[in-house]
């Protein structure tokens, strides 16, 4: 950890132990997520997704490209923290965090509501919603 109080790069490898709970815990709370806490691990260890920490809380981002603009975005793709209300000090950090990586959007995703309106009381704008319905296989009832 870096003692000023910025979150630092981490290895997964390192950090799994409690990281992987706080996934856990994110994938309990939100069913609709498709991917396993093992997924975020393979893409930190394989170089696709980036893990910060700072004490017990902790940041995964990743960088993609838009594919019809090549643009590139920062998804800040999983947050956990027991500290999290504090977590709006980080947003400067992760903004340069982006422009060092080259990046035009900082993108975030959320299915909770609180969450999206902090998004939106901080100079964050609503690009898309995805609402999403299971299709029934046929033949099933």
């Amino acid at each position: 950890m870096n003692m000023n109080g910025t979150p630092v790069v981490a290895d997964i490898r390192k950090e799994w132990d409690w990281v992987k709970v706080g996934i856990k815990e994110i994938l309990l709370g939100q069913p609709q997520l498709t991917y396993r806490a093992e997924d975020v691990y393979a893409e930190c260890v394989n170089n696709n997704a980036t893990l910060f920490i700072l004490e017990k809380n902790f940041v995964v981002t990743t960088v993609y490209l838009d594919r019809y603009t090549d643009d590139k975005i920062f998804l800040m793709w999983l947050a956990f923290g027991k500290s999290m209300q504090n977590a709006h000090r980080y947003v400067h950090f992760f903004e340069q965090v982006a422009r060092d990586c080259g990046c035009v959007y900082m993108e975030g995703k959320t299915s909770i509501d609180r969450l999206g309106e902090y998004y939106l009381e901080n100079d964050w704008y609503l690009d898309t919603r995805i609402f999403r319905r299971k299709l029934e296989r046929f033949g099933e009832e």
